[in-house]
C-alpha cells in the first residue's frame, strides 16, 4: 500500500484534490449501486464492526484489541475476524503461532495474541467457522464499508489529530465515503486524542461519543533524553514519532515506509547503519515489529502501549447491553 498524498490532510483545496474530484464523484457512484445490488447473511452470533472513514491510520486494531480483553474479562468469548491485509494468504484460516505477517498480515498477529482470529477475503465465511468453534460473538476488524457483512453494532474510530483531511472522498482526499452517510450508520464513535470543534461538528448529538487516549505502557522502555532512529510503516506514522517525542526522545532520523510494508533485509541493514551512523537506537511500533525478519529483531526496540477509555465502564455497558439482546435475538 502506498503512503497517503499529503494534500490529502491540507486545510485548503489543491490543483491534485479539485483535478481528482471528478474521479471521487464516479468512486461514490460504484458504491451506491454496490449497495443497492449487495445482499447480506446472518452468521447467527452478533458482529460487532469496528471501522473508520478515512483510509488507514484512525486506530482501529488497537482499539478491536482494548475490545477484545474488555469482553473476555466480561465472560464473553469473542473471536476476531479480519480480511488479512498485507498477506498472501487468502483461504478463510484460524491464525496461528507460526503464521508471519506475510501470510496472514501484521493486524492479524497482533489480534491473535488476544482472541482467535480468523482471516480471509470471504469473511461471511470467517464468521461460520468462529461460530462452530465456540465463538459467541465477533469483533471485526474493518468491513464498515463493506455492504455484505453483518453488523449489528458499528463503531466508527476517528484518529482526533488526523481528522477527516480535506473531506473529500477518495482519491481526491482520504475518505472512503461522505461523512454524513459514515457517521448516520455508526452507533458509537471513538475518537482517539483532542477532538477538534470540526470533526465534532460533523457527529449528531445523537451519536454517542466516547473519548479514548494511546498511554504508553508503563512497563515500555523509556526513551528520554536517548537518540533515536524512528522508523514505521503504518498510514499515519507521525502519531508514532509525536509520542517518541512526547517522552522526550531525541529524534535523530525518522525513516517511514508505506503502510503494512514488510521489511527484508536490506531495509534492515540500512536501518541499522543509519542508527550506527548517529549513535542512535532503532525504535518502531509493535505493528511494524511483527513484519520484521527474525533475525534482526534482536536490533530493534518498539515503543508500546494501549488505548485507554475515559469512561470504560460506559463502553462496557453498551457492548454488554447489545450482546445480551442479540444473543437472545438469535436464540428465538
Amino acid at each position: 500500500m502506498l503512503k497517503a498524498p499529503k494534500f490529502w490532510y491540507k486545510k485548503n483545496d489543491t490543483y491534485l484534490s479539485n483535478s481528482l474530484y471528478p474521479l471521487s464523484l464516479l468512486f461514490r457512484f460504484g458504491t451506491k449501486i454496490r449497495n443497492f445490488v449487495s445482499r447480506k447473511t446472518s452468521s447467527g452470533i452478533p458482529v460487532i464492526c469496528i471501522g473508520n472513514i478515512v483510509v488507514g491510520g484512525a486506530g482501529k486494531t488497537p482499539v478491536a484489541l482494548k475490545i477484545g480483553n474488555l469482553l473476555k474479562l466480561n465472560g464473553y468469548n469473542p473471536h476476531f475476524v479480519s480480511r488479512g491485509y498485507g498477506g498472501v494468504e487468502t483461504s478463510n484460516v484460524l491464525v496461528k503461532e507460526w503464521h508471519s505477517a506475510k501470510s496472514v498480515g501484521d493486524e492479524s498477529l497482533l489480534l491473535a495474541e488476544v482472541a482467535p482470529t480468523w482471516i480471509g477475503q470471504d469473511r461471511n465465511k470467517s464468521f461460520i467457522l468462529a461460530k462452530e468453534k465456540g465463538a459467541d460473538c465477533i469483533i471485526m476488524d474493518d468491513g464498515f464499508q463493506n455492504p455484505t457483512l453483518q453488523k449489528d453494532f458499528s463503531i466508527i474510530v476517528i484518529n482526533g489529530e488526523q481528522g477527516f483531511g480535506n473531506k473529500r472522498v477518495i482519491p481526491s482526499g482520504p475518505l472512503r465515503e461522505s461523512i454524513s452517510r459514515g457517521i448516520s450508520r455508526a452507533n458509537l464513535v471513538i475518537v482517539i486524542g483532542e477532538i477538534t470543534q470540526d470533526v465534532k461538528d460533523k457527529i449528531p448529538s445523537t451519536v454517542p461519543i466516547i473519548h479514548a487516549k494511546f498511554q504508553i505502557s508503563t512497563d515500555n522502555k523509556i526513551y528520554k533524553n536517548q537518540k533515536v532512529t524512528a522508523f514505521a510503516g503504518i498510514a499515519y506514522p507521525e502519531k508514532f514519532y509525536n509520542s517518541l517525542s512526547e517522552q522526550g526522545a531525541i529524534l535523530e532520523k525518522k525513516i517511514s515506509y508505506p503502510d503494512h510494508h514488510i521489511f527484508d533485509e536490506n531495509d534492515m541493514l540500512n536501518l541499522a547503519e543509519n542508527a550506527n551512523l548517529t549513535k542512535s537506537v532503532l525504535v518502531t511500533t509493535k505493528k511494524d515489529f511483527v513484519r520484521i525478519p527474525k533475525s534482526y529483531r534482536s536490533l530493534v526496540s518498539t515503543l508500546n502501549g494501549e488505548i485507554k477509555f475515559e469512561d470504560e465502564n460506559l463502553l462496557k455497558e453498551i457492548l454488554s447491553n447489545v450482546l445480551e439482546n442479540k444473543i437472545n435475538d438469535f436464540a428465538i
